[in-house]
């Protein structure tokens, strides 16, 4: 016999699950994701992650775990569409709503001062015609690329994450040469030296000490080695260019992958 939850759940089309964050980094995601499954709204006590029931089901199980794997990719490509967005977190609540958009199912799970400033999104009008809002659907071709590969995955849930290291920055790095090779800089995602000079500073134990990625240094070290921050806008770059050219050109993704698997099975 069905029970209470069984029966509300049933009228479930959609999950809502409250996002935690700084308005600023909220206010954006409803324009990013607009037109995919999994997308964000604002109701009026604040910004949602909406994932359909036809994706999650009825079953509350599977709702908070696929909310955290698709923010994960989402904080990615928030900061690479935003270098001053910031890691969004999940509630612990969440809830179920009908088709009418109300909530019939709530689901508990068990268990410093600052100021910010940003500019507001003006409306561009040319000939008397308000043009489309740059913003919408802006994270598609990120998150399509991040479906069609591990490495993107992998890519873009590591730029995500706020105060990125070395180590996590030289293996964005390497995921990203693993897949392309030279083709990263014949299309002019990075340069040749700048490449280089991440690759000597992210391995110089002389460098970097405690932060680096060796206990010695493999090469001699820069006498001009490369700043963090710069490394790191120098990655979401790399990262952006790569996932845009994967989401237009999808078919060089298993491509890529099949050769990728074959070098190492070589090695081996």
């Amino acid at each position: 016999m069905a029970t209470t939850a069984d029966t509300l759940n049933d009228r479930v089309v959609a999950w809502l699950v409250p996002l935690i964050g700084h308005e600023f980094d909220l206010e954006d995601l409803p324009h990013w994701l607009n037109g995919r499954d999994v997308h964000a709204v604002k109701r009026d006590d604040g910004y949602y992650l909406v994932i359909p029931a036809s994706l999650a089901g009825v079953a509350t199980k599977q709702v908070r775990a696929i909310a955290a794997s698709h923010l994960e990719l989402i904080n990615g490509a928030g900061r690479l569409l935003n270098t001053s967005y910031r890691e969004l977190a999940i509630d612990d609540k969440f809830f179920g709503i009908d088709t009418d958009g109300h909530i019939v199912s709530t689901v508990l799970a068990v268990g410093a001062a600052e100021y910010r400033t940003k500019a507001g999104a003006a409306t561009v009008v040319v000939n008397g015609i308000a043009q489309a809002d740059p913003r919408t659907g802006a994270a598609d071709p990120l998150l399509r690329a991040a479906s069609l590969s591990t490495r993107a995955s992998d890519a873009l849930i590591i730029v995500g994450r706020s105060n990125l290291t070395w180590s996590e920055l030289y293996l964005v790095f390497e995921l990203v040469e693993s897949e392309c090779g030279s083709r990263m800089f014949d299309l002019g995602w990075i340069k040749r030296s700048d490449a280089n000079l991440l690759s000597r500073t992210a391995n110089s134990y002389s460098v970097l000490r405690s932060r680096g990625r060796h206990g010695k240094d493999r090469n001699d070290p820069p006498s001009a080695p490369m700043a963090l921050r710069n490394a790191g806008d120098l990655i979401r770059a790399l990262v952006c260019s790569w996932l845009r050219d994967l989401s237009e050109h999808p078919d060089g993704a298993s491509r890529d992958e099949s050769k990728s698997r074959g070098r190492h099975r070589a090695r081996a």
